[in-house]
């Protein structure tokens, strides 16, 4: 299957949005579409740890412990880089340990 097509597709509405976005930049977004649009970018966080998540079964527990990991790490310090550095890092040594025990 040629792979051009469904690029060029994407591409085109990729850059339809995106200039959309500066053509409308003066106009008045209802106070209700404000309120739901603060929650996008959490929603596309959760929606990407969820996804990443549903690994292979074999590592399914490190992945849970890892972001169990880093949600405490975000719980405390309240900062995003903490919580995805915290997360990261636990996850790779995790893997370490379990490659060097298995």
């Amino acid at each position: 299957m040629n792979a051009l097509g469904p690029i060029l597709a994407m591409a085109v509405g990729m850059y339809a949005l995106r200039i959309t976005g500066f053509l409308l930049a003066d106009t008045a977004i209802p106070p209700a579409w404000e309120r739901a649009l603060t929650f996008v970018p959490v929603a596309t966080l959760t929606a990407l740890v969820v996804t990443s998540l549903a690994g292979g079964a074999d590592e399914a527990p490190i992945r849970l412990i890892a972001a169990a990991g880093a949600g405490v790490i975000a719980q405390r310090t309240r900062r995003m880089w903490a919580c995805i550095l915290s997360g990261l890092a636990l996850y790779w040594l995790l893997r370490l340990a379990a490659a060097r025990i298995g």
